[in-house]
């Protein structure tokens, strides 16, 4: 699957230009497409079909589109939303859309006109922004959203939904909620991000006759996790395999009031195929999780008065460190100052990649510019309020573009990514963005980012790069959830149960 950005898109354009390709030729095609699927759909003739059209290049394509709905015999009304087309290439369209017999009106200029025509449509085409939306939509979009997503019919959406952003799919509450997507030449990550699936509807892909020499310099910034690119990186294992071959984990966390959070982590880890897992906590926590996770090492540890690790401890935790393949530190590690002396040290001093969840994250936010001194591979795995606490901006703000605000953030601070919420994806400090699918609501219950950061840590101490240990590593979480919500439910499964499905996926991919 191609994912192109909307920049990406106008290059891709600009070079098909050198393979005799004409920017009215591509919106032709692109207009004839679209009218050639909604047909597809079934007969249009003597059907009612109206189109909404913006000023710009995506009011061109639905010109070209109401021309060959015309032609196939449809009744085609186009309504103007912001008048006259204003680029010149979708003033060509328009004027030979104008030589045939067909109401064409402008949004606001015959009321009567339309609601009447609206009480006739049967078939909806959106084609007022495109590509070109970002930010929120104006009143009066507002109300022309409403209106066609309130009418009932099919809408088709072309190249994507009016009111949603095309590179992080952010959409306005009022953008258009197609029926159908009709999406050009490639698809956008609008069209694959599961956040914007409720707009997207069925995505239609459609070839608006770019040649592929046109897309060879481009350099796809957003890729689809699925079944087949984890696997094809967590081959099978050698029949001669030993315990020493799949790498050492050592997890930091634990204190006398969260005993469970490494405990989960510690299972899942192992549950993903590391050789070892080596739990440096304090004595109390070691000593009350080692029934739970007997296979797991035990390094107790030295602990404050509140019942946290010591700081004092750091000399054993360093020696640690050099067996260590991943480090996983924060999951119930506490904030006091002890614990942050020992994530900023961590951090400093791990030659082996570092994730950091949790706790680790909190205690982080205090001193981002740590980060500079890393030595090793960092991924961070926050939800939205601890990115809120790292990135010091509100929650509301980053709510309203996650993926961007990430982009930045994973760029500035040199880590990956893995920013959780209903729809998890994995950021690289390269700009990279790994879009997962696989999840579900019953994954919003404490403990199941404890889950998640076991499994990411266990898959890089086995030698995967950070990257893919983090993309690969949410794409199991999120299947082994959906196997337990598919078992017990979304209500009655729990963090635990997710853990129990990550055998099962791994049995149903031969692993």
């Amino acid at each position: 699957m191609r994912i192109v950005t909307a920049e990406q898109m106008k290059q891709i354009e600009t070079n098909a230009l050198s393979y005799s390709l004409s920017y009215e030729r591509m919106m032709e095609n692109a207009g004839s497409a679209a009218a050639a699927l909604i047909c597809q759909a079934g007969p249009v003739e003597g059907r009612c079909v109206t189109l909404f059209c913006g000023k710009g290049n995506n009011g061109g394509d639905g010109f070209v589109a109401a021309r060959r709905l015309k032609e196939a015999g449809a009744d085609v009304a186009v309504i103007l939303t912001d008048g006259m087309p204003r680029t010149e290439q979708a003033r060509a369209m328009y004027a030979l859309l104008q030589q045939m017999d067909m109401e064409i009106r402008e949004y606001e200029a015959d009321p009567q006109f339309l609601t009447q025509r609206l009480a006739q449509t049967q078939i909806l085409v959106d084609a007022i922004y495109g590509t070109g939306f970002h930010g929120t939509l104006d009143e009066k979009h507002q109300d022309i959203c409403k209106l066609m997503n309130g009418l009932g019919v099919d809408l088709y959406a072309l190249d994507l939904p009016s009111g949603v952003d095309t590179d992080t799919g952010a959409a306005d509450p009022h953008a258009i909620r197609a029926t159908f997507t009709v999406v050009f030449d490639s698809d956008k990550p609008a069209t694959v991000l599961p956040a914007a699936a409720q707009y997207c509807g069925e995505v239609l892909l459609a070839d608006i006759g770019i040649p592929e020499q046109a897309h060879q310099d481009i350099q796809q910034k957003y890729h689809l996790v699925t079944g087949e690119t984890v696997f094809e990186r967590l081959r099978p294992r050698p029949r001669e395999s030993h315990k020493g071959a799949f790498g050492k984990l050592l997890i930091i966390g634990g204190c006398q009031r969260f005993m469970g959070a490494v405990s989960l982590a510690s299972l899942a880890a192992m549950r993903s195929g590391v050789g070892y897992v080596t739990l440096a906590s304090t004595k109390e926590v070691c000593r009350t999780v080692f029934p739970l996770i007997p296979e797991a090492v035990m390094l107790p540890l030295k602990q404050t008065s509140e019942g946290a690790i010591s700081y004092d401890a750091m000399e054993p935790l360093k020696e640690a460190l050099e067996r260590a393949t991943a480090v996983l530190i924060g999951n119930g590690l506490g904030t006091g100052e002890d614990a942050c002396r020992i994530v900023y040290e961590v951090l400093q001093t791990a030659q082996c990649p570092v994730v950091v969840d949790a706790d680790g994250l909190n205690v982080l936010s205090r001193r981002i510019d740590i980060l500079q001194e890393a030595k090793a591979p960092v991924a961070l795995t926050p939800h939205l309020m601890e990115f809120s606490r790292l990135t010091t901006l509100p929650v509301e703000q980053l709510a309203q573009d996650p993926l961007r605000m990430g982009l930045a953030f994973a760029e500035e601070h040199q880590v990956t990514l893995v920013l959780k919420g209903a729809y998890t994806n994995t950021i690289t400090p390269q700009g990279q963005v790994c879009i997962n699918t696989t999840g579900n609501a019953g994954l919003a219950k404490a403990g199941s980012g404890d889950v998640l950061a076991g499994i990411i840590g266990a898959l890089a101490a086995q030698g995967h790069p950070i990257q893919d240990a983090c993309a690969c590593g949410v794409w199991l979480h999120g299947l082994a959830g959906d196997y337990a919500a598919q078992d017990l439910s979304q209500y009655g499964m729990l963090p635990r149960d997710v853990i129990d499905g990550l055998a099962k996926v791994f049995v149903d991919h031969g692993r």
